[in-house]
């Protein structure tokens, strides 16, 4: 059958509606159709302040290396004491985990998506967030204060769980300081409410932590049982790598590390 100019104008316009629709899918829905990447800022929220600086990045990453460090090493006096651990790993940023917490926080909700809504193809995803109210706008955000509260937790801690955690009060500490988890991003907005600033944090985390029944770390000797592909302490100096952190695993090539 002729085609007719007609038809030729329909068709085109067909086909370009199809592909204006495949661009604009968003490919984390194959984890979850309310996958949170794939969501617009909540309209009802009038953000004044969003993302994180690179300064702001580098401090959480330190922040949360220097408490599993201590950690690691044994250094930690609370509970009597915590026990080494033999395969904490050193922490890095991930854009991507940074880019979907950043999404969380423009939803201005303070409550958790659900754990396939913030999933990567690479590994499930641990989140801490936390809530600043204020009458007075803040001057900075307060990241240290944040992972600081985090880690208080260990307050709160039974270190009989260090081998077989089990949920409660203390799954932000334990999320700061999971062994196996060595990449974070974390995202904020600030809005008002109620006449008051909020000041939300997210911080996303893989691979997640806070598993049912795993271990939070294993005992030993800190670096005794880094996976392959990393270096700890002295070890480091071979690969011609400054070791930060004399006690956690330092993932030698940081794209290509699987675990």
């Amino acid at each position: 059958m002729q085609m007719t100019k007609h038809h030729s104008q329909v068709v085109v316009a067909v086909l370009f509606i199809l592909s204006v629709t495949c661009d604009a899918s968003c490919k984390y829905e194959k984890f979850s159709a309310d996958h949170t990447y794939c969501k617009a800022p909540n309209k009802k929220c009038k953000i004044l302040e969003k993302g994180v600086t690179d300064k702001e990045k580098g401090t959480i990453v330190k922040c949360h290396n220097t408490y599993r460090n201590k950690i690691a090493n044994g250094k930690e006096k609370s509970l009597g004491g915590m026990p080494e651990a033999a395969d904490m790993m050193e922490m890095v940023w991930d854009d991507e985990l940074a880019a979907i917490a950043q999404k969380h926080a423009e939803q201005c909700e303070f409550d958790h998506d659900c754990n396939a809504c913030r999933k990567v193809e690479r590994f499930h995803v641990g989140q801490n967030l936390k809530l600043d109210l204020s009458n007075k706008k803040p001057k900075k955000t307060e990241w240290k204060r944040m992972v600081k509260k985090f880690y208080g937790e260990i307050e709160e801690f039974d270190k009989k769980c260090i081998e077989h955690f089990h949920f409660s009060t203390y799954g932000h500490f334990t999320q700061v300081v999971w062994a196996t988890t060595w990449r974070i991003g974390c995202g904020k907005s600030m809005y008002m409410e109620n006449n008051r600033y909020s000041v939300f944090l997210v911080c996303n985390y893989g691979p997640a932590g806070n598993v049912a029944d795993k271990e939070v770390y294993e005992k030993g000797k800190p670096c005794s049982k880094c996976p392959k592909k990393t270096c700890c302490g002295e070890s480091c100096k071979k690969h011609k790598i400054k070791a930060n952190y004399e006690g956690l695993c330092k993932v030698l090539d940081v794209d290509s590390f699987q675990k």
